[in-house]
């Protein structure tokens, strides 16, 4: 047979071997250990039984061997321990064969003295139990019981049943004693395997957090109750004026070079202050510092501080704001494009000779719509920098829908409906009426003629809490619900993008909001509806 098919034959071997003696148990560094110091309590025992038989009167010659033979074999075996943990189900199978057959061996040598063998056999079956699955424990310690009565049936023949009734109660002890070492020991191994687990993740963990605190862009401390420094990243060290090296150390926050001012604030009565401190830090640094106190802790409270430099804070909105401007200016000039090149065509085509009166007056409402598109491009982009907040006042939502529908053609299409019409939103009118607008006018484009067909529901009382528009038209498609409030985002050639985005500024400037919400989902009678939606005020 090749040798690699050999190979082959014992590594499966060795795993069925391994399954039905150890299992899938893992030798952890305890266990290896407690597994040598059994070899070493072999060996010792081994030792002592050898010199029990040489000092016998007369002494023992085959005892005497065999306890050698025995002390032979358990050394190497300890040397096997000491020297490899692999094969452990062989290492395994041989102590416990080894000590049952010298053991057994040496009980029929010792003849009627052989109650002092007795306990030895504790070590085969414990081991058998802790390191063994319970086939193997079974099997070691129904061996020793075996081996029990059999000795007493040779030594004390012709002398009744009571020996072999003793030796019997102390089979069956042996076997009790396997199955508990073997469910104790089932018992630790899932303990060891939970508790290498949890050990596992709480390395990782650790991992995890020292990475995230050494790339972390901002400075991060944690003080004791005493403002010590327990931990803090290069970050840190580095807006506070400390070297590399002394971020291993335990120092008090005060002895930092720019941290004198933050532990003054912290020593303050009142522990952390909610709000973040701004203080100065080293080299003309401008720092600013958020606290957050730690309570529920195992040994004791702490703090866990942010350091951020102001200089980068600003240099970061800059750049954000320099981007948005990027954003928008492309978004325009976008935009602008189609207007003008309109315009560009229509006043081309409008020089040419030989048009009739009919096509140059075509030609001029072309130029005036587009016109017109780029003077509401402008007055929309206006309106975004025009303040973020205001005061509004309490008006009759309900008023101004009513006149927005008797200035519709198509007032029949709109139906009102008011939980109390007399109820109040704060808000301008202006600006609400431009929002309405907006929502009229997407609603006229995707309902049907029906009357009725756009539903606008007032909901609350005395205050206005939802202000709800929806029409009969397809719902807008999931994939771009999330785009809707976007800037310059449109579904319609003609429109600019704007209308919904400015609908939102316009709500968040009175404390309201605006959403897109799909109403009974699921069934038939599904319908898409605007809801702008006001806290009910004290």
């Amino acid at each position: 047979m090749p040798g690699w098919v050999e190979a082959l034959v014992d590594a499966g071997v060795s795993r069925r071997l391994r399954q039905r003696v150890v299992g899938d148990s893992r030798l952890s560094r305890e266990r290896l250990r407690a597994y040598r110091l059994l070899c070493w309590s072999r060996l010792a025992l081994g030792a002592l039984l050898t010199g029990w038989f040489a000092l016998r009167t007369p002494p023992a010659r085959v005892g005497v061997l065999l306890g050698m033979g025995y002390v032979v074999l358990a050394a190497a075996q300890l040397l096997l321990a000491l020297r490899s943990r692999r094969g452990f189900a062989w290492q395994m199978l041989g102590v416990v064969l080894v000590d049952l057959v010298g053991f057994g061996a040496m009980q029929f040598a010792a003849g009627d003295a052989a109650r002092e063998f007795v306990l030895c056999y504790a070590l085969p079956v414990l081991a058998a139990g802790l390191y063994g699955t319970l086939r193997f424990a079974l099997a070691s310690s129904g061996g020793v019981a075996l081996l029990l009565l059999a000795q007493a049936a040779w030594t004390h023949q012709g002398r009744g049943s009571d020996p072999l009734l003793a030796a019997a109660v102390v089979g069956a002890a042996y076997v009790a004693i396997g199955l508990l070492a073997q469910a104790l020991a089932q018992r630790l191994a899932r303990q060891e395997e939970s508790a290498r687990l949890s050990e596992d993740r709480a390395a990782r963990q650790l991992a995890i957090n020292r990475h995230v605190l050494l790339e972390h862009p901002d400075g991060v401390l944690v003080l004791d109750a005493a403002l010590r420094v327990e931990s803090a990243n290069p970050a840190a060290g580095r807006l506070l004026g400390l070297r590399d090296w002394e971020l291993g150390e335990s120092h008090a926050l005060a002895t930092y070079p720019g941290a004198a001012e933050l532990a003054a604030a912290l020593r303050r009565p009142g522990a952390a202050p909610p709000h973040a401190l701004t203080f100065d830090g080293p080299d003309g640094l401008r720092l600013q510092a958020r606290v957050q106190p730690l309570r529920q802790l195992p040994g004791g409270p702490a703090f866990l501080v942010f350091v951020q430099d102001l200089r980068a804070i600003g240099e970061q909105l800059q750049q954000e704001k320099l981007a948005a401007l990027g954003r928008l200016v492309a978004a325009v000039a976008h935009e602008i494009r189609n207007p003008l090149g309109a315009i560009g065509q229509a006043n081309q085509l409008g020089a040419e000779p030989g048009l009739s009166d009919a096509q140059r007056s075509r030609m001029h409402e072309l130029i005036e719509q587009n016109v017109e598109r780029l003077n509401r491009i402008v007055e929309d982009v206006l309106d975004l920098g025009r303040g973020s907040a205001h005061t509004g006042i309490e008006l009759q939502p309900l008023r101004l829908l009513l006149e927005l529908q008797a200035e519709a053609d198509d007032g029949a299409r709109i139906a009102l409906h008011a939980d109390d019409p007399a109820a109040t939103l704060n808000f301008d009118s202006q600006h609400l009426r431009r929002v309405l607008v907006n929502l009229l006018g997407n609603a006229r484009r995707y309902a049907s003629a029906r009357d009725g067909a756009i539903r606008v529901r007032l909901r609350g009382s005395p205050q206005v809490i939802e202000l709800g528009l929806a029409n009969d038209g397809p719902l807008v498609a999931p994939e771009l619900r999330a785009q809707l409030f976007e800037p310059f985002f449109t579904t319609d050639s003609r429109g600019t993008g704007l209308g919904l985005y400015i609908c939102q500024e316009l709500c968040a400037r009175y404390g309201a909001s605006i959403e897109y919400r799909v109403r009974d989902a699921g069934t038939e009678g599904a319908f898409g509806e605007f809801v702008i939606r006001q806290p009910a005020r004290a």
